[in-house]
């Protein structure tokens, strides 16, 4: 029977190169628009790339100092990175992947009644670099 799939790897939000909070969630969307050029002729008879832009929502369990520490990050414009914590295995899709200037541009809250409260935050990154 093959070994089951092990999710023991962690993506982190890393500042100068210290891990500030795990990521419970991490939402992204990766925009690479392509806009066809037509001419009188025939349809479709070039492209023109236009500027290509990542965003990413990521939750974060409202423990500790992480919430307040992202929330500084938000307030003062100040760019993290995201880094993959692996803590044992190799079952994942890509080798390496890394999320730099990355900017906080919202935080929302959700108070539950019974656990812990989550913080999402909306982000952009201006580097992406995936290795696989």
């Amino acid at each position: 029977m093959p070994e089951a799939t092990k999710w023991d790897t962690r993506l982190t939000v890393m500042l100068d190169g210290t891990a500030v909070s795990p990521i419970d969630s991490f939402n992204p969307i990766f925009n690479v628009p392509v806009q066809p050029v037509h001419s009188l002729e025939a349809d479709n008879v070039a492209y023109v790339v236009q500027p290509k832009a990542f965003t990413f929502t990521m939750a974060v369990k409202a423990i500790g100092t992480a919430v307040a520490t992202l929330t500084k990050l938000a307030l003062e414009r100040t760019s993290f990175g995201i880094g993959v914590q692996e803590q044992k295995g190799t079952d994942w899709t890509f080798k390496k992947i890394t999320f730099n200037d990355c900017y906080i541009t919202s935080v929302a809250n959700t108070i539950v009644i019974d656990g812990v409260p989550t913080t999402t935050f909306n982000c952009i990154c201006l580097q992406v670099s995936p290795e696989s």
